[in-house]
C-alpha cells in the first residue's frame, strides 16, 4: 500500500528530478516537499493542482491508499 507521500516520491523519481528541482516546478520549498515524502504532512490543494497540472497526476490514484 503507497501512501500519498510514496506516490509523490514515486512521481519525483520517475522524472528523476532532485526534491530542490521538484519542488520548485511545483511551488513549495524543498523541506516542504521533504515532510509531504515522508508522511509528515499532505499536499494543500495548491500543490496538488499543479502536481496535476505539471505532471499530469491523477488525483484520484493519488488519494486511492490501496494502489
Amino acid at each position: 500500500m503507497m501512501t500519498i507521500g510514496d506516490k509523490v516520491k514515486a512521481i519525483r523519481k520517475q522524472h528523476q528530478l532532485s526534491q530542490i528541482a521538484f519542488a520548485d516546478t511545483i511551488g513549495i520549498s524543498q523541506g516542504r516537499l521533504s515532510e509531504i515524502e515522508q508522511g509528515k504532512t499532505k499536499p494543500s490543494a495548491d500543490t496538488l493542482h499543479e502536481l496535476r497540472k505539471k505532471f499530469n497526476v491523477d488525483l484520484n490514484w493519488l488519494f486511492d491508499e490501496k494502489n
